[in-house]
Protein backbone atom coordinates (compact mmCIF):
# COMPACT_ATOMS: atom_id res chain seq x y z
CA UNK A 1 0.00 0.00 0.00
CA UNK A 2 2.89 2.49 0.78
CA UNK A 3 2.49 6.13 1.74
CA UNK A 4 -0.59 8.17 0.52
CA UNK A 5 -0.97 12.08 0.19
CA UNK A 6 -2.59 11.75 3.61
CA UNK A 7 0.31 9.95 4.42
CA UNK A 8 2.12 13.50 3.96
CA UNK A 9 -0.66 15.79 5.01
CA UNK A 10 -0.39 14.15 8.70
CA UNK A 11 3.02 14.20 8.33
CA UNK A 12 3.30 17.66 7.72
CA UNK A 13 0.60 18.72 9.94
CA UNK A 14 2.39 16.76 12.77
CA UNK A 15 5.10 18.86 11.90
CA UNK A 16 3.57 22.00 12.73
CA UNK A 17 2.40 21.29 16.02
CA UNK A 18 5.57 20.05 17.02
CA UNK A 19 6.60 23.82 15.38
CA UNK A 20 3.82 25.65 16.98
CA UNK A 21 4.69 24.27 20.49
CA UNK A 22 8.37 24.47 19.94
CA UNK A 23 7.91 28.51 19.44
CA UNK A 24 5.75 28.50 22.30
CA UNK A 25 8.14 26.94 24.50
CA UNK A 26 10.48 29.32 23.74
CA UNK A 27 8.14 31.93 24.40
CA UNK A 28 7.65 33.82 20.53
CA UNK A 29 6.31 36.62 20.38
CA UNK A 30 4.30 35.66 17.70
CA UNK A 31 0.51 35.29 18.47
CA UNK A 32 -0.73 32.36 17.26
CA UNK A 33 1.77 30.88 19.60
CA UNK A 34 2.56 33.78 22.45
CA UNK A 35 0.33 32.24 25.25
CA UNK A 36 -0.93 28.62 25.96
CA UNK A 37 -4.14 29.46 24.52
CA UNK A 38 -3.43 30.95 21.51
CA UNK A 39 -0.32 27.47 20.88
CA UNK A 40 -3.55 25.33 22.35
CA UNK A 41 -6.26 27.23 19.36
CA UNK A 42 -3.77 26.68 16.74
CA UNK A 43 -2.06 23.07 17.67
CA UNK A 44 -5.55 21.86 18.30
CA UNK A 45 -6.59 23.14 15.06
CA UNK A 46 -3.57 21.59 13.33
CA UNK A 47 -4.11 18.50 14.98
CA UNK A 48 -7.28 18.00 13.78
CA UNK A 49 -6.13 18.21 10.37
CA UNK A 50 -3.33 15.47 10.62
CA UNK A 51 -5.94 13.20 12.68
CA UNK A 52 -8.60 13.11 9.92
CA UNK A 53 -5.70 12.68 7.09
CA UNK A 54 -3.93 10.06 9.02
CA UNK A 55 -6.75 7.86 10.27
CA UNK A 56 -9.46 8.25 7.20
CA UNK A 57 -8.62 4.91 5.78
CA UNK A 58 -8.37 3.25 9.58
CA UNK A 59 -11.96 4.08 10.36
CA UNK A 60 -13.40 4.09 7.35
CA UNK A 61 -12.61 0.56 6.08
CA UNK A 62 -13.32 -2.53 7.41
CA UNK A 63 -10.46 -4.05 9.09
CA UNK A 64 -8.80 -7.21 10.40
CA UNK A 65 -8.62 -7.47 13.60
CA UNK A 66 -5.61 -6.14 14.67
CA UNK A 67 -6.88 -3.38 12.70
CA UNK A 68 -10.22 -2.94 14.91
CA UNK A 69 -7.63 -2.92 17.93
CA UNK A 70 -5.26 0.19 16.22
CA UNK A 71 -8.89 1.50 15.55
CA UNK A 72 -9.90 1.31 19.66
CA UNK A 73 -6.25 2.73 20.44
CA UNK A 74 -6.54 5.32 17.80
CA UNK A 75 -9.49 6.05 18.93
CA UNK A 76 -8.70 6.92 22.69
CA UNK A 77 -5.75 8.51 22.01
CA UNK A 78 -7.48 10.78 19.48
CA UNK A 79 -10.19 11.39 22.44
CA UNK A 80 -7.01 12.34 25.22
CA UNK A 81 -5.93 14.70 22.43
CA UNK A 82 -9.02 16.79 21.80
CA UNK A 83 -9.59 16.78 25.49
CA UNK A 84 -5.99 18.25 26.43
CA UNK A 85 -6.37 20.57 23.58
CA UNK A 86 -9.59 21.91 24.87
CA UNK A 87 -8.01 21.98 28.44
CA UNK A 88 -5.47 24.27 27.36
CA UNK A 89 -8.16 26.48 25.96
CA UNK A 90 -10.08 26.90 28.89
CA UNK A 91 -6.88 26.61 31.48
CA UNK A 92 -4.62 28.50 29.16
CA UNK A 93 -2.36 25.35 30.14
CA UNK A 94 1.17 24.45 28.78
CA UNK A 95 1.16 20.81 30.52
CA UNK A 96 -2.29 19.74 28.26
CA UNK A 97 -0.65 22.04 25.54
CA UNK A 98 1.77 19.20 26.25
CA UNK A 99 -0.08 16.43 25.99
CA UNK A 100 -1.83 17.32 23.07
CA UNK A 101 1.53 17.17 21.26
CA UNK A 102 2.16 14.36 22.27
CA UNK A 103 -0.81 12.43 21.50
CA UNK A 104 -0.73 14.13 18.24
CA UNK A 105 2.65 12.50 17.36
CA UNK A 106 1.64 9.25 19.06
CA UNK A 107 -1.60 9.21 16.13
CA UNK A 108 0.54 10.27 13.22
CA UNK A 109 3.19 7.35 14.38
CA UNK A 110 0.65 4.77 14.82
CA UNK A 111 -1.47 5.73 11.51
CA UNK A 112 1.64 5.99 9.30
CA UNK A 113 3.16 3.03 10.59
CA UNK A 114 -0.20 1.23 9.71
CA UNK A 115 0.02 2.46 6.23
CA UNK A 116 3.49 2.14 5.20
CA UNK A 117 3.63 -1.47 6.57
CA UNK A 118 0.11 -1.84 4.61
CA UNK A 119 -1.74 -3.62 7.58
CA UNK A 120 -5.03 -3.49 6.50
CA UNK A 121 -4.43 -3.47 2.67
CA UNK A 122 -6.20 -6.14 0.49
CA UNK A 123 -4.30 -8.74 -0.66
Amino acid sequence: MGLSWRDLVSGIAAGLVVVVFGAFATGSDFPLVSSAWAASATALCLAVGCFVAAAVDLHTQPQPPAGVAIRRATTVTGTIAVLAGLAGLIGNSARALELLVMATLLLWMAATCWHIYGIGADQ
